[in-house]
């Protein structure tokens, strides 16, 4: 290679970044050959570059074929495995370029942290993993989804420290894996191999925790069936609610012909600004209690309603009165904003 790979207003910032998160070392097992050497190259520039802004940061550099390789069952180039001396089970197959590389990076940062920063739901249901998993997720180097879909592959791994394998799979550097799972989108995620586990496109962390879960608990069908039941309370419409109401496919249209004035806030979990106008419905909830019931529905997991009211941006606000759709509001409204709406409607 010629040159540095990462640039010196990046070296600043991937600088401070590693000093304010990083907390304990992170091994990075670097396995590069002849094969794909522009690949090696470039894979093993990058960890040693990392090396160099951070000491916590230790890249091992092996040759395919010799006795670590064989042993843990390496035979593609590059390959970096990311935290299995500290435990961890975090694996690149291909260059972590691009898209990629951020991605990386964060990886690092979470092992070094000890940390999946998963929601606690997510945390204590991955405490029921008993069985070894393998997650692979499919990606290239142009695709500006696919980090998020690996990163959340890695978090569970994280999570479930040791039980679940979590690899990222540069599928134009393996084009045979990618025909034998028939990529054909990425990302796509595949989970112990079989073809019926097969996902495309990031998935909702509480999905994919229990796509998981299905593989890698024995106590799966007991945690689904307790899910139901807890989902089942939620999703009660009560006649005077203190605070927003679970809102589902399942009875939406109940609700709205329930309640004569209804404000649906489209969300989803994974949403920024959802997350700053969470706070600001909770308020309202309460404060109009009686007047205005508020409603809380996570398009991720609702498709029907979100594909009915053609719902393209989150947050999104769907105003009924008397089982109507009388407004919309797309983004995030600060309060004064989204009341100076509600008065126009409120008798």
């Amino acid at each position: 290679m010629t040159g540095p790979l990462i640039d010196e207003s990046s070296r600043e910032a991937l600088t401070e970044k590693f000093q304010g998160e990083l907390q304990n070392e992170v091994s990075l097992s670097v396995f590069i050959g002849p094969d794909n050497k522009e690949y090696c190259d470039l894979t093993a520039q990058l960890c040693e570059e990392l090396n160099s802004l951070d000491g916590r940061i230790k890249p091992t550099v092996y040759q395919n074929g010799d006795d670590k390789a064989t042993g843990l069952g390496i035979i593609r180039t590059p390959t970096v495995l990311v935290g299995w001396d500290q435990g961890y089970k975090l694996k690149y197959t291909g260059a972590p370029t691009g898209q990629e590389a951020g991605g990386f990076i964060e990886a690092i940062c979470l092992i070094s942290r000890r940390d999946s920063a998963l929601q606690e739901d997510s945390k204590a249901k991955l405490q029921n993993i008993d069985r070894d998993v393998s997650i692979q997720v499919y990606v290239t180097p142009p695709c500006p989804y696919c980090p998020r879909a690996v990163l959340l592959a890695h978090q569970i791994a994280i999570e479930s420290k040791g039980w679940v394998e979590s690899e990222c799979v540069e599928a134009s550097e393996n084009m045979d894996l990618a025909k034998q799972f028939n990529v054909s989108s990425v990302p796509q995620q595949v989970i112990n191999g079989n073809m019926d586990s097969i996902s495309i496109g990031v998935q909702p962390e509480s999905k994919f925790v229990d796509d998981v879960l299905r593989y890698g608990s024995s106590r799966y069908a007991k945690i689904m069936e307790a899910e139901e039941a807890k989902r089942a309370l939620a999703e009660r419409l009560v006649d005077a609610p203190t605070g927003p109401v679970i809102l589902t496919d399942r009875n939406f249209d109940q609700a709205v012909q329930k309640y004569p004035m209804l404000v649906v806030d489209c969300w989803a979990e994974w949403c920024g600004p959802c997350r700053m106008v969470a706070p600001v419905i909770e308020a309202l909830a309460q404060d109009y209690q009686g007047q205005i019931v508020f409603g809380k529905l996570d398009v991720d997991h609702n498709p029907g309603v979100a594909g009915r009211y053609q719902i393209m941006s989150i947050p999104t606000l769907l105003i009924f009165k008397g089982g109507d759709l009388v407004d919309t509001k797309i983004g995030a409204l600060l309060r004064h904003a989204l009341e100076e709406v509600l008065r126009k409607y409120v008798n």
